[in-house]
Formats: C-alpha cells, sequence, structure tokens
C-alpha cells in the first residue's frame, strides 16, 4: 500500500502542496490528475523520496519514506518503477542497455540472463528487435515504450507514471495506456498515473485523485467525478470545457 498523509510543501515561500492525503490499496491503480502546477509530479517525487517535504507523512508498504535516510531510500526505491515525463533515457547508451539498467544495478538478474529478459520486456512493448538503437533512432512513442520497458523489467511492486502519454497521439496514448494495464495486471503491481488524458486514464484505474492549487479536490471512482458538484472536477474528468459542463 501507498499511503501519504497532510503533504505539504513550499517553494521560496510559495506553498504548491496543501495538506494532500491519498492512498492505493496494494495492487491498485490510481489516476492523479489535475490543471499544469497542481503539484502532481512533486506527490510522485515525495512518494520515492526524491522530494523532501515540509510537512507530512509518506508510506511505501511499511516503510516510512519521509523518516528515511539516503542508504535506507535507496532499497525502497529498488523496489519501484518510474517513468519519467521526459524520458530520462540515457543517450550515450543502447535501447538495449538502457532497458538492462535497473537488472544491471540491483544485481538480481545474472549477466547471461539479463540480455534474453530485455529481448522480452521488449517484444511485451512491441518494440522487438531494437536493443542495438540509441535514443536519438527513436519517435516520441517509442522513447515511452522503451521507458515502460526499463521501468518494468525487475517486475516492481511499485510503479509511478509521470504523464507517460505526454506529446503523443490519441492512437498511441491508448497503446501506452492499454500496455501500461496489462503489465500491471500481469504484475500485480501498486501503480499511480499522472495524466492530462483523462478519457483513456479513467478506464484503466479504480479511483481518480484531482489535485487543484496543491490541494485535493476529488477522490473517487471516474463515474462520480463525472457527477461532482465542483464544475472544474467535472470538466477534467468528461473532457469538456468549464463553460459547456457549466450550462
Amino acid at each position: 500500500m501507498i499511503r501519504v498523509e497532510g503533504l505539504c510543501h513550499a517553494f521560496e515561500g510559495v506553498p504548491v502542496l496543501r495538506d494532500v492525503s491519498l492512498q492505493v490499496p496494494t495492487g491498485g491503480t490510481l489516476g492523479l490528475i489535475g490543471p499544469g502546477g497542481a503539484g502532481k509530479s512533486l506527490v510522485l517525487k515525495a512518494i520515492c523520496g526524491l522530494l523532501r517535504p515540509d510537512s507530512g507523512r509518506v508510506w511505501v508498504g511499511a516503510d516510512e519514506v519521509t523518516a528515511l535516510g539516503e542508504r535506507a531510500l535507496m532499497a525502497v526505491r529498488g523496489r519501484i518503477g518510474m517513468i519519467f515525463q521526459n524520458y530520462a533515457l540515457f543517450d550515450a547508451l543502447t535501447v538495449g542497455e538502457n532497458v538492462a539498467f535497473p537488472l544491471m544495478r540491483l544485481g538480481t538478474v545474472p549477466a547471461e540472463a539479463v540480455q534474453a529478459r530485455v529481448a522480452a520486456r521488449l517484444a511485451q512493448v512491441h518494440l522487438p528487435g531494437i536493443e542495438h538503437l540509441l535514443p536519438s533512432e527513436l519517435s516520441g512513442g517509442m522513447k515511452k515504450r522503451v521507458c515502460l520497458a526499463r521501468a518494468t523489467i525487475h517486475a516492481p511492486p511499485i510503479l509511478l507514471c509521470d504523464d507517460p502519454t505526454a506529446g503523443l497521439d490519441p492512437v498511441t496514448t491508448g497503446r501506452i495506456f492499454t500496455l501500461l494495464k496489462a503489465l500491471q495486471a500481469d504484475q500485480g503491481a501498486t501503480v499511480i498515473i499522472v495524466s492530462h488524458e483523462v478519457a483513456a486514464l479513467a478506464p484503466i484505474c479504480d479511483r481518480l485523485v484531482m489535485l487543484r492549487g496543491g490541494a485535493v479536490v476529488f477522490d473517487g471512482p471516474a463515474a462520480e467525478g463525472a457527477r461532482a458538484a465542483d464544475p472544474e472536477v467535472r470538466a477534467f474528468v468528461d473532457q469538456r470545457p468549464v463553460f459547456e459542463v457549466e450550462r
């Protein structure tokens, strides 16, 4: 389970997270939505210990992330797969080397078995035989799928996805979300997905949490969001302009 309680943080005196609380049961999938600058990515960073909040507490399983030192945090991060919004692929490494990186870092798979694991994972994300290519030779959609392969190659029990379909066309967006759901079901992972593509996101999530101005303004199933009293919540869930929802 992932549990966030009372998360608050400010940059240069400006609040960016305001008493954020949420939880995701083991094996659950949560969609984190809201306008740009609402604090969604910061919540993911707090969960994996990349952000030390001003106040509040975060648990990943039995580990209180906000109370851990750097060495203990490394162990927690080893249980987390992360898909970054800006790809975060190593430009000087091939696709195969990028995908293999978590396995090599953790040392949990014999060296002679790594290549086969990488090939199998790339095939699973519909990119067979591209191990030799460099990231600069890939399209945006291909890079996202390579990121997905790298984030899941070590079968982490937790997967954090920061806008995994940003800048992609609707068809590729649908494919990425389908792959995410398939991999989540295959591995039984606990997943949080940040995205603005709510129409494609909602069907694969158990719940949606919406942030606005750094605070939680909705937490529940997508069907409830579509009937919410707050017009902006309804607009996000329905993917319609606010003025249409308010008619």
